[in-house]
């Protein structure tokens, strides 16, 4: 691995060289070129670091764009709705009838509040003075990859508390009773573990999702949403012409038709303090999942003239949510209760 940080040190910092020449030193027996060297140290640091840090927070591809609405924002807050609905259209009676007028029937209120999440670290004198760039390199990288893990995590995480969270229509996400303005509930919940049949009845019941008028939205699934341990069976699924656990007369050709992308989330399994089972269906083009950045990861550093410490921070600032149920059916994958 290049050696990021030397690299810079050598390209923006004088040479220390001993003092050996009397009555060219101060009282210390620095040279002058070498008071200003080790007195600027983090600002000479800060090049290699900030390199380190942002090659590091990008290393591994970000998963949670594929299945959020990702914006930016530049204000404290956000506000969205969601799906509104028009009733039909209006038969015209005669060539002289006027358009009838109608307010939208929009989707509840939902405020999207930023917030800002920090992580630092310190670089000491004498760490510099003993050349510890091994050790140095280390820091950026980890605090890079801590950031990187705090973003899927909450991402993650409105799915894993999705089932027992309720959102702004006093229920949680996944339900099967979402209450409709013009009367009548939605269900975007499965019950059962990933599977041909379970996988179908998700697809039945996105297609007859309905807006708040009462008319069907026409959802079309193009994601398969699962933690690590259902990838092979989400690929026995979507990825042969055999149904996973059929015979090899069982054909899949039904599912293979939709042409359904297998998104695999990390941080929803059980290692991540998630689940093994639970599994999701959604419409990509069609969602309410949104992910406001206000201010994207950035790097920074200051010294403390008393303590001759550098210190290097990272800071972001955002907010996710959803605003309507509708274009996700989601499922715990465990059997109903007996």
């Amino acid at each position: 691995m290049t050696n990021y940080l030397k690299l810079d040190i050598q390209m923006f910092a004088t040479p220390i060289q001993p003092n050996i020449t009397a009555g060219t030193g101060n009282a210390h027996g620095y040279t002058t070129a070498e008071v200003g060297t080790k007195a600027n140290f983090g600002k000479l640091l800060e090049p290699g670091l900030r390199k380190i840090f942002f090659e590091s927070y990008d290393e591994i591809p970000e998963q949670f764009p594929k299945v959020y609405n990702v914006q930016s924002s530049t204000k404290a807050r956000e506000t969205d709705w969601g799906m509104g609905a028009f009733g039909d259209w209006t038969k015209r009676a005669s060539q002289v009838d006027e358009v009838s007028y109608k307010q939208l029937k929009p989707g509840l209120e939902r405020t999207y509040t930023h917030e800002a999440f920090t992580q630092g670290f310190m670089v000491t004198r004498e760490m510099y003075d003993d050349d510890q760039y091994r050790q140095f390199e280390k820091l950026p990288k980890a605090m890079a990859r801590a950031g990187r893990a705090k973003v899927e995590k909450d991402a993650a995480g409105l799915f894993k508390t999705g089932f027992t969270a309720n959102g702004y229509d006093g229920k949680p996400l996944f339900s099967n009773a979402h209450p409709l303005l013009g009367g009548g509930t939605n269900s975007n919940i499965v019950v059962g573990a990933l599977s041909d049949v379970t996988l179908k009845e998700a697809i039945k019941l996105m297609r007859e999702t309905k807006d708040e008028a009462g008319n069907l939205i026409q959802l079309k699934p193009s994601k398969l949403i699962v933690p690590p341990a259902l990838h092979d069976t989400a690929v026995r699924l979507l990825g042969s012409d055999q149904i996973a656990g059929g015979t090899l007369n069982d054909t899949n050709k039904f599912l293979n038709g939709f042409g359904i992308e297998i998104v695999v989330l990390d941080y929803l399994g059980a290692a991540a303090g998630g689940s093994d089972t639970a599994w999701f269906l959604q419409d990509g083009s069609n969602h309410e999942l949104t992910f406001f950045w206000r201010t994207k990861p950035e790097f920074k550093w200051d010294e403390d003239f008393d303590t001759f410490v550098a210190k290097y921070r990272g800071y972001m600032r955002y907010r996710l949510g959803y605003s309507d149920f509708r274009g996700i059916v989601g499922s715990l994958g465990t059997a109903p209760a007996a």
